[in-house]
């Protein structure tokens, strides 16, 4: 891997991952155009670093609503004093609960992780990415356009996030976006477009820890060894860069639009990938 692919992989994480056009997907395509060899375990650590950097991306990005979850459940647990007497769950509780209670199917998604790998190892494996891009589109061109967005992130229930965090054990395909598919769901459920966008960042934090650990796993267990620390270190300042200002710009899209031209894009690069494909066949 050079310094150039280092780079580039490293903005399209940062970029990809956030918004609802599968990173994966792309991380995978570029590396193939680029001539990085994904079946290593060289690769997997440095994909594992990249996805580190987009959650501390989202960790400073979010800082303020993550200091309230952890604020109030101090509280809960009487190791902090409260500074109110409102009636009722305060906020930064109640969402801490609903991110936790989204968490709780993600370990199913080791049963989707052996797919996953015989993807990208196989012969195929640019296929089966372009054409789980072109179904990520199709699911949020959908949602987007039937999408009624009454409900704020306060009137978020905890039925919602439980049917987010099933959508997430399949997110780890590669092609199939995460940010997505969380999208959709969410509009389905009547989500306006700024909860969504603040849901899908928050939650992202974790789920992106949780896969760059499984990544880290795959990395062990794979063939190569574990890519040279300038590399690591160089993809998670990038990533976490790009990140940042892609978490900014997506939560101000969301706030005053509809998500469909991720749908087209989404579309695009995988018809796009499968022609290349097709031609050097």
């Amino acid at each position: 891997m050079t310094i150039l692919a280092a780079v580039l992989l490293a903005l399209a994480a940062g970029i990809t991952e956030i918004l609802p056009v599968s990173g994966s997907g792309h991380i995978y395509l570029l590396a193939e155009l680029l001539g990085v060899p994904v079946s290593e375990g060289e690769f997997r650590s440095f994909y594992a670093m990249l996805l580190f950097g987009v959650s501390f991306a989202g960790i400073l990005f979010y800082h303020t609503q993550l200091m309230d979850m952890l604020r109030e459940n101090l509280v809960l647990f009487g190791l902090l004093r409260p500074t109110n007497r409102e009636r009722g769950v305060p906020f930064g509780r109640r969402l801490g609960q609903l991110v936790f209670l989204a968490l709780l199917p993600m370990p199913a998604a080791f049963l989707f992780n052996g797919l996953r790998v015989r993807i990208v190892s196989g012969d195929y494996r640019l296929v089966y990415v372009c054409g789980l891009l072109i179904l990520s589109g199709t699911v949020l061109f959908l949602s987007a356009r039937a999408a009624r967005e009454k409900r704020t992130i306060h009137q978020m229930t905890l039925r919602d996030a439980v049917l987010t965090g099933a959508v997430q054990t399949v997110t780890v395909l590669p092609g199939l976006s995460r940010s997505g598919m969380t999208v959709s769901v969410l509009f389905h459920l009547g989500l306006n477009g700024a909860a969504t966008a603040e849901f899908v960042g928050l939650l992202g934090i974790p789920v992106f820890l949780i896969s760059g650990l499984i990544q880290l796993i795959s990395a062990g267990a794979g063939e190569g060894s574990i890519a040279s620390a300038p590399y690591l270190i160089l993809g998670f300042a990038v990533s976490s860069l790009a990140g940042f200002f892609t978490l900014r710009f997506f939560t101000d899209f969301m706030a005053h639009r509809r998500p469909t031209v991720f749908a087209y894009w989404s579309w695009g690069a995988g018809i796009l990938a499968l022609i290349l494909f097709l031609i050097s066949a």
